[in-house]
């Protein structure tokens, strides 16, 4: 099964190593959230759930990884996913990179970089 179907319409060179495709949902919550300092409990004011977070990292020929990192230097990207947690199903979401961090050992290369739904 493929993690990444597409990165802005084109399927990437190279797969997300097994251990190199991790998903991960947060919600927005809103700055009046917190603990009340009268009755210690918890208020929490969602503006957003489910916001995704693709934790990446990637290791192949270097062209191929290459590819991949002139992909995800747009500046949104819209990835269609396997998405473990929610759905189990593919998604497609709009997302920003975070920096990358990218490392030539000549005939191989490896990328690891964050995804941070929009």
């Amino acid at each position: 099964m493929k993690a990444i179907i597409s990165i802005n319409g084109t399927e990437p060179a190279v797969q997300p190593l097994r251990d190199g495709y991790l998903v991960t949902t947060s919600d927005l919550l809103s700055s009046g959230s917190g603990r009340s300092a009268e009755t210690g409990t918890t208020m929490r004011y969602s503006i957003r759930q489910n916001v995704y977070k693709l934790q990446l990292k990637f290791k192949g020929l270097t062209a191929d990884v290459s590819s991949v990192y002139a992909q995800i230097k747009a500046f949104t990207l819209e990835v269609r996913f396997y998405d473990p947690t929610v759905t189990g199903e593919y998604l497609t979401r709009s997302f920003y990179s975070g920096d990358p961090s990218f490392a030539n050992n000549g005939e191989t290369a490896e990328l690891s970089v964050n995804l941070i739904e929009i």
